[in-house]
């Protein structure tokens, strides 16, 4: 059996009848935490692998040093405040061949935030667009 946190029938989950009803419906359990976190998922490959290692880990962490990046096998586990963002023509220039936002985003397993494309680049955001800032057209 899993002794990780997270595992199936853990924590909460683990509970019954009124021992979960009383720790569902606790008052601390009942409040929204805001937060500024972003998540990007994406799948492995030789292009993946070099656009997470170049532009994530370099100029992504200089412009966003709260980018966190973890090695789920199959996958990049990709945590940042604020924003991620990966601009299709700078890949295309890394990898040395055509390379699109569309070519990126089959390559996107799951995102929590606003994700959006604009022109060559894949934003994900914490922003509420049209309300934190305007929409941008190109």
């Amino acid at each position: 059996m899993s002794e990780s946190a997270n595992a199936y029938n853990a924590g909460i989950m683990q509970k019954t009848g009124k021992a979960f009803a009383d720790e569902f419906f606790a008052e601390e359990n009942q409040v929204v935490h805001e937060s500024n976190a972003v998540v990007l998922v994406l799948m492995k490959s030789d292009e993946i692998d070099a656009i997470v290692e170049d532009l994530i880990l370099g100029d992504g962490k200089k412009k966003n040093p709260s980018i966190v990046v973890e090695d789920k096998v199959g996958f990049w586990w990709i945590k940042a405040d604020g924003a991620i963002e990966i601009d299709a023509a700078e890949a295309s220039d890394l990898l040395g061949k055509p390379f699109s936002v569309y070519d990126l985003l089959v390559n996107v397993s799951s995102t929590v935030g606003r994700a959006y494309t604009l022109g060559t680049k894949f934003t994900i955001t914490s922003e509420l667009m049209g309300l934190d800032r305007a929409l941008t057209d190109i």
